[in-house]
Parts: structure tokens; sequence; C-alpha cells
């Protein structure tokens, strides 16, 4: 039988999911960092920031209020219940999120920490001259460290925490549901495809269901990339005819995915409907305004799939803002696909 007190590296190669975690913390240009339940440390940080790791552990009298923040270095941090993502409020005004890492119904291995972080703005400039002075810094040494801290709206902040979550958690789950079936069957090794499919059908439903809350699409899909028809198949979809799911196939080079795909390039409808004639592909005119943008695995060549996202509203069209957005969740997506063998 399996235990029940496995830990993540029971159920993972740390060194990989270290990797991953630094790949996120760039892409998104935040702090990470894993910790187990009992508060010690699972990976290094991932991005770290001058204001936590060099400025106020110098500062004398900071203990009271970072000594053992989650975030700092070698802090004795006590064991951790969390079973939802929660928003901790550092005294600097900052904001550091915990989302548990689970496996199986509630059962959490670990955390991921995002953070320090800055919701919505910064404060002014004279708010942060009194912070300097109560931690006897140079206001300039201050905000030099605050620039390596990024604003997120709370939209942006908690689509992302999602991602993450279901993400992280997802490979933990693969890890642990490889590990039970490998006591019943040795040669689970061998089932490793059908692990595969399920983890990548997991993560882009998460990418689909995330990219659609944050922009308030009507409809979506995600289309990936056969390698040896060339063609692109939906393999997750969001509000459409399962007639339409499962029929279509778009050879690349062929229609608005397939051309997103053969260039490369992110599209908007109706706004890029007169580029090389893509205004003769547009099929469904019920959709008002529609998102095309392939992505990658990880920094791997070459394109991996396609997301479509669609509004049927009228008055409603995407922008280049959105784009940017999805573009970082793909880039996740991409990122959180790279275990998959391939």
């Amino acid at each position: 039988m399996l235990h029940t007190d496995l830990s993540l590296a029971d159920l993972v190669n740390l060194e990989d999911w270290q990797k991953i975690q630094d790949q996120f913390s760039e892409a998104l240009e935040i702090t990470l960092r894993t910790i187990s339940l009992e508060g010690k440390d699972l990976s290094k940080v991932s991005r770290p920031n001058r204001l936590a790791s060099e400025i106020l552990p110098k500062v004398p009298n900071t203990d009271n209020f970072c000594g053992n923040c989650i975030m700092r270095e070698g802090a004795k941090r006590p064991h951790l219940d969390i079973t939802k993502e929660t928003n901790f409020k550092c005294p600097l005004g900052l904001d550091i999120f915990v989302v548990p890492i689970k496996v199986v119904g509630n059962r959490t291995v670990a955390y991921i920490i995002l953070g320090p972080l800055i919701l919505k703005a910064r404060k002014s400039i004279s708010e942060y001259a009194k912070e300097a002075e109560k931690l006897g810094v140079k206001l300039e040494t201050l905000m030099d460290a605050l620039l390596d801290i990024n604003v997120f709206s709370y939209n942006k902040i908690y689509t992302i925490i999602n991602l993450l979550k279901d993400m992280f958690s997802y490979m933990a789950q693969t890890g642990y549901h490889k590990k039970r079936l490998g006591e019943i069957v040795p040669q689970v090794i061998e089932l490793d495809p059908i692990f595969s499919r399920y983890y990548e059908e997991k993560i882009l439903s998460s990418l689909l269901n995330s990219c659609t809350l944050a922009l308030g699409a009507d409809s979506g899909s995600v289309m990936v990339l056969d390698k040896k028809t060339r063609a692109l198949r939906i393999k997750v979809a969001s509000k459409l005819d399962p007639k339409i799911v499962n029929d279509t196939t778009i050879k690349v080079g062929e229609g608005i995915a397939g051309f997103a795909a053969a260039t490369a390039q992110s599209i908007i409808l109706p706004k890029d409907e007169n580029k090389n004639g893509l205004s003769q592909k547009m099929k469904r005119h019920d959709i008002k305004s529609s998102m095309v943008v392939p992505f990658n695995k990880g920094n791997t060549e070459g394109v991996y799939g396609v997301i479509n996202l669609n509004m049927v509203r009228k008055g409603i069209d995407f922008s280049e803002k959105d784009i940017a957005l999805v573009k970082e969740l793909v880039h996740m997506a991409g990122i959180a696909l790279l275990p998959l063998h391939q």
C-alpha cells in the first residue's frame, strides 16, 4: 500500500521542479519559492529581490516583523496548515501569497510562495520616504530595491495563482499516481504516454479556463499540432459544439489558426482581417472578435499549439493588452509542458 506521508520529494525530481519554477519566475518577473508543510525550503528562491535578500536583513530591529517572514532565507517557519491560497500583508505594504500544492483530494504536499509583490499601485514618494525613515535607510536605496518588485492587478495575480496552482499540482498528482500504480504494476514506465496525455490535457484545460476567465471570452479552444500530419486538432474546448471539436482538422498554413501556426504570429480579429487575406478565411460570422495565439513548449523551437478565444457580444473587441496577458499565460503553460515526453 502507498504510504500517506509522502513528501513532494517522493513524487517529483526537485531539480526539474526548480528549473520549471525558475522559468515561471523569469516569465512572470515574480519571486517564487517552494516550501514543505513543515516550513522547510524545498527549492532555492527564483528571482530573489534585493529588498528581502539584501536590505532588510541588514536593518536593525526588523526581526519583530520580518525575522521569520515566510519568504526570508533561513527563516524558522512554523508548520503550515493552509488549505487554499492565502494572502499575507507585509508591514511595508507588500503582498505575499501562499498557494497549496495538492495531490489527492484535500491532501497538500507543499506550498508555492509568490512575492513579495505590489498589488494595484505603488505608494507615493512621501509614503515611501516615511517607510525609509522608519527603517533607517536612504530613500534612494529603498526605491531602487522596490523597482525589482513588480505591480500586478488583482485580476492578473489571481489568474497567475490559479494557473500556477493547477500546473504544479498536476505535476505532483502525476507523480503520485505513477508511484501508486507502480506499486501495483511494476511495469508502469510503459504507461508513460497515458500519463503524458492526461497531464497535457489538464494543463491545457487550465490554460483555456484561465484565459477565458481573465478576458471574459465567450468561447475558445486549444489546438495541438500533430508533427506527423502537420495538422492542428482541438485538444480542449469551452462552449463549442462537440461536432466542431471532434471534426475540426486544420493544416498548417490553412485557415486562421493554421496561418498563426505557420507564421508564429498572434492575430486579433477584426483588427487584422485585412492582413494576408485573413478576411476570406473567416468562417463564423457570429463571432465579433477573435484572438489566435500560437505557442511553443517552453523555449523549444517550433509551434506546439494555438489558443483561440472568441467574443460574440457586440462592442467588445480584444486588444493588444489582452494579447500580452495571453502570451504570458501560454508561456507558463509551455514551460509546464516541458516534462512531457517529446
